[in-house]
């Protein structure tokens, strides 16, 4: 059957304009795909590989060790020393165990390089696990979300604390603010972070004033008191 030409050129219009909505739609969905924040979770579960259960040889029980258990004795009798179970109370209510720690979390990705956006106030180990002084064994006690920031790339933001040269700075001190020793108070351990430029890469003094640094982020394991416990390498400043 031979269409008009009319109708045959409706039918081609109608085709282009199905074409042209879902390409529309397409570029709508990556446009808000690009606009939208990134969030990453250390710490959780998920994080772990799960444990392998270890086979065991369970015994049939006899019918005597089936009554004993039934009645709480050998005996048949009530065993009153008999330990409660972790769900039970003395009352017979369910126990409410504690609330476990706070060891997961969520930070914002950023950039071109996807570093994880971390403050000084996430690493601060008073905020973080209420120590004062910092003990030796705080890497240990960390919990698992700052440990698993270990070897990631991260974006945090400070003050560069005043070097021994103005330019070619190939290494340098990231303090949380500008009222940190010489400026003002003694740091702590965690209020620090030792910074090494990427290879090739300088930066020069940038006094007074914040600034950004994305590297990658490691938990020292010996901790020296009035020294960062934390640093970056691979690292570049961001002036803004």
């Amino acid at each position: 059957m031979t269409l008009c030409p009319k109708l045959e050129w409706m039918l081609v219009a109608g085709v282009l304009l199905i074409g042209t909505l879902a390409g529309c739609g397409h570029g709508e969905g990556e446009a808000a795909s690009s606009s939208s924040t990134a969030t990453v979770t250390l710490g959780s579960p998920a994080d772990e590989p799960a444990s392998k259960a270890e086979p065991t040889n369970v015994q049939p029980a006899s019918a005597s060790q089936q009554v004993a258990s039934e009645s709480g004795s050998a005996n048949g009798q009530p065993d009153e020393k008999k330990p409660l179970a972790a769900s039970e109370s003395t009352n017979g209510t369910p126990a409410t165990n504690p609330p476990a720690a706070d060891e997961s979390r969520s930070f914002k990705v950023e950039g071109p390089d996807q570093a994880i956006r971390v403050s000084f106030d996430d690493v601060d180990l008073l905020k973080v696990l209420n120590l004062d002084p910092v003990p030796a064994d705080a890497p240990e006690r960390l919990p698992k979300w700052l440990k698993a920031l270990d070897g990631k790339r991260i974006r945090v933001r400070g003050f560069m604390f005043p070097p021994f040269q103005d330019t070619d700075i190939r290494g340098f001190v990231l303090a949380r603010d500008n009222q940190i020793c010489c400026f003002g108070r003694t740091p702590k351990e965690y209020d620090l972070i030792d910074t090494f430029m990427r290879k090739g890469v300088t930066t020069h003094y940038i006094q007074g004033r914040p600034f950004d640094v994305v590297g990658v982020f490691h938990i020292k394991s010996d901790i020296e008191k009035y020294t960062a416990m934390y640093e970056l390498e691979d690292a570049v400043v961001i002036e803004k």
